[in-house]
């Protein structure tokens, strides 16, 4: 069989093609969260100034929990989803609130977007992790600072 001068274009063409393509493939890079703020965390309060037990933010490799205790109902209250970092800034991307009595018995599920944490960057200075946020009261967005120490498990 003789290949003509069109088929020899087209093969070319063809490969050419295929060759550029493949070196465009965008790079498909994944967002690692600062290893760093991986741990457990613990809201900072002051015995005396507050009642209320402190709150924990729980992260990991690629989840977040935001956790909250009621002593008098005996629940806690459990804001999870995903995070990822881009320089101080914490994007977070909360799914599902989760209610369980005495740590045990989940009373709800209620999926959830939003609302936590909104805006934030982080300021992370040896075992406490200050973030600063936008929050939601009733009246206008507010700015909000949380400060937490690592907790550190002996």
């Amino acid at each position: 069989m003789k290949v003509t001068a069109h088929w020899k274009s087209l093969l070319s063409f063809l490969l050419l093609l295929t060759i550029v393509t493949s070196a465009c493939k965008k790079n498909k890079s994944v967002v690692v969260p600062n290893p760093e703020l991986i741990g457990n965390w613990t809201e900072d309060i002051h015995p005396g100034v507050s009642s209320i037990m402190p709150r924990e933010l729980i992260l990991s490799k690629d989840s977040i929990r935001f956790v909250s205790w009621d002593q008098a109902t005996q629940q806690v209250t459990y804001v999870q989803g995903t995070y990822r970092t881009e320089g101080n800034k914490l994007i977070t991307n909360f799914k599902e609130i989760v209610i369980r009595k005495n740590n045990d018995k989940i009373i709800s599920r209620t999926p959830v977007s939003g609302g936590y944490f909104d805006n934030a960057t982080y300021l992370l200075n040896g075992n406490k992790l200050t973030l600063n946020y936008t929050s939601y009261p009733a009246d206008a967005p507010t700015p909000a600072t949380m400060t937490f120490n690592r907790m550190i498990f002996d």
